[in-house]
């Protein structure tokens, strides 16, 4: 494994060549020391940060819409809140506390590509749980459908309804990988609806990303190596679901259902 702090950083390795050169300097009296502090302070400097360790971003991510044909469907989309906010942090023993927030990109990427998938999209939301309990089923084994409604309050036809959630987030930095690459991996569940509300399956998605540290500059710069394999796991996962997403057994019944060609 590649130490990235201590001697064994980049930074500390220049900064150990200025405490060499200042030691030889000592040797030609008290008099060389005085300039000399200030190269000592910032050797000193060097090493103790090059022990930091962890990175925080916030990625807000766009990626082009989808080259597809769009499914002849009016289909609702809901985002909910834990979606829209997602944030995930870990520590990391000996290397620090990551933070990747994604919460803000889920919108408009999933909007991206469901408004190329889709002939018509919908934003809907859950109708408050009395109006929701006024249409459930009788069947104690089946699931009560779920009511939804537009976020204008309106009661909207469609023919389907998405949603997606976040099941887990998982990166890795260099040091566990043994290579140059920081890698994502963003694992999605899109719960999927008929138009009066009933689950009739669950479509899983994953998008992976990776970026190289090189390609940002020295070792150790985190920040923007991470965000980037961050970006490519979000574009990866609007591809993988743009183009998989007919294929889907449940997908194909839902068509048949409402008349539509898979």
């Amino acid at each position: 494994m590649r130490g990235r702090c201590g001697w064994f950083g980049v930074g500390a390795h220049r900064a150990r060549g200025r405490i060499v050169a200042a030691g030889a300097s000592l040797r030609n009296g008290p008099r060389a020391l005085g300039p000399l502090r200030g190269t000592l302070a910032l050797a000193f400097a060097t090493m103790l940060g090059g022990c930091q360790g962890g990175a925080s971003i916030t990625v807000d991510a766009t990626v082009p819409s989808p080259l597809v044909d769009p499914i002849r469907a009016s289909m609702g989309v809901y985002f909910d809140d834990s979606l829209l906010n997602y944030v995930h942090e870990e520590e990391l023993e000996d290397y620090g506390a990551y933070r990747i927030d994604i919460g803000a990109s889920q919108g408009p990427v999933f909007a991206r590509v469901f408004n190329a998938m889709f002939e018509d999209l919908v934003p809907v939301e859950p109708a408050d749980q009395e109006q929701s309990d006024e249409g459930a089923t009788t069947d104690a084994d089946a699931p009560a459908p779920i009511r939804f409604v537009g976020t204008d309050g309106s009661s909207p036809v469609v023919d389907g309804i998405i949603a997606p959630s976040i099941v887990e987030v998982q990166f890795a930095i260099p040091d566990q990988t043994g290579g140059d690459f920081y890698e994502v991996w963003i694992s999605y569940k899109l719960a999927l609806l008929d138009g009066g509300g009933n689950n009739f399956g669950e479509f899983p998605l994953i998008g992976y990303g990776k970026a190289n540290e090189r390609n940002f500059g020295q070792l150790g710069q985190q920040t923007p190596a991470l965000h980037e394999a961050t970006t490519w796991a979000l574009r990866d996962a609007a591809a993988e679901l743009s183009f998989r997403f007919r294929d889907q057994v449940e997908v194909q019944k839902w068509l048949s259902a409402i008349g539509v060609e898979p």
